[in-house]
């Protein structure tokens, strides 16, 4: 409907916009600390503004070490996969690119994100690891950072898959007397910890 009424839109048209909302990566509270970014399919495209920013070479020196793990069903569902060559050479970034299950062409790790977490092993010092991505890949791979000793004060996720208007009015995205659209949709899981189960 909205797309529709855009399209018959004439030049000179007055359109109101709402926004923007929310709020964004507490950059402020990451500066200073070792990141570590885990991310799973599409929502991968939230952490790659997070990272580009980051490794920015005004800014890469407010960050300590800086370790990305990413993963996709199949190396046919890897988006961005120039950027993450270009990463992959930077000696400042530690990128673990991994597939549930390679092709025949695939030559790099295979195995499911929280497992490959583990391996990886982020020491929890000075540190906190930001997870976007399917909700199943989030529910497994938060008891992986529990167990390397992450407090839910520097484990930071989004919300964004609960959102629906994404301008205030709907009423469907709301956790307990937060709206993901209005109040998040980033939240550290002691943030979330305070609200109903809901998500």
């Amino acid at each position: 409907m909205v797309t529709s009424a855009l399209h018959e839109m004439e030049v000179g048209a007055v359109m109101g916009i709402r926004g923007p909302l929310g709020n964004s990566w507490p950059i402020d509270f990451l500066a200073g600390k070792n990141i570590v970014i885990v991310g799973g399919g599409f929502a991968f495209t939230t952490l790659r503004s997070l990272i580009n920013y980051m490794i920015d070479d005004k800014n890469r020196t407010r960050f300590g070490k800086i370790t990305v793990i990413y993963g996709a069903r199949n190396p046919g569902l890897l988006i961005y996969k120039d950027e993450l060559a270009a990463w992959a050479k930077r000696d400042d970034i530690n990128l673990n690119v991994t597939v549930d299950k390679g092709d025949a062409d695939w030559k790099g790790r295979e195995g499911f994100v929280p497992t490959v977490c583990r391996e990886v092993a982020p020491s929890s010092e000075n540190a906190v690891t930001v997870i976007c991505g399917p909700p199943v890949m989030i529910r497994f791979t938060l008891p992986v950072f529990f167990e390397l000793g992450f407090s839910k004060e520097n484990i930071i996720t989004s919300l964004e898959m609960r959102m629906k208007c994404g301008i205030g009015k709907c009423g469907r995205c709301n956790v307990g007397e937060k709206y993901v659209c209005k109040d998040g949709p980033v939240f550290s899981l002691a943030e979330l910890d305070k609200l109903t189960k809901e998500y």
